[in-house]
């Protein structure tokens, strides 16, 4: 779902650890979010209805950070668009096809 040329070492070492806790530091737009949901839409594209929950201190810091990652990521991939089944804009959900939410 993501071409070598648009995976980030961030990403790449997110995607290939094997921790249980994996943190991430790094500086004000350093593409931690951006990354870190890279991930967390591949795993939920990969396995079946699974939960998987991104929070924030609130809704107005998701809605400009990690909300805007995640439209961003999911505009810029066919691929990706076409496992998701609906996005529900009022709940900030993405269903996948395979059930994972």
């Amino acid at each position: 779902m993501i071409k070598d040329n648009e995976a980030s070492v961030l990403f790449r070492l997110n995607y290939a650890s094997k921790a249980q806790v994996v943190v991430n530091q790094g500086g004000t737009s350093s593409g931690k979010t951006y990354a870190i949901e890279q991930v967390l839409f591949c795993l939920a594209a990969q396995k079946e209805k699974q939960i998987i929950t991104v929070v924030g201190q609130d809704i107005p810091n998701l809605k400009a950070g990690a909300l805007r990652d995640a439209l961003t990521i999911y505009n810029n991939s066919a691929q990706l668009q076409a496992l998701i089944k609906n996005y529900n804009k009022t709940d900030r959900v993405f269903e996948f096809n395979n059930g994972t939410v």
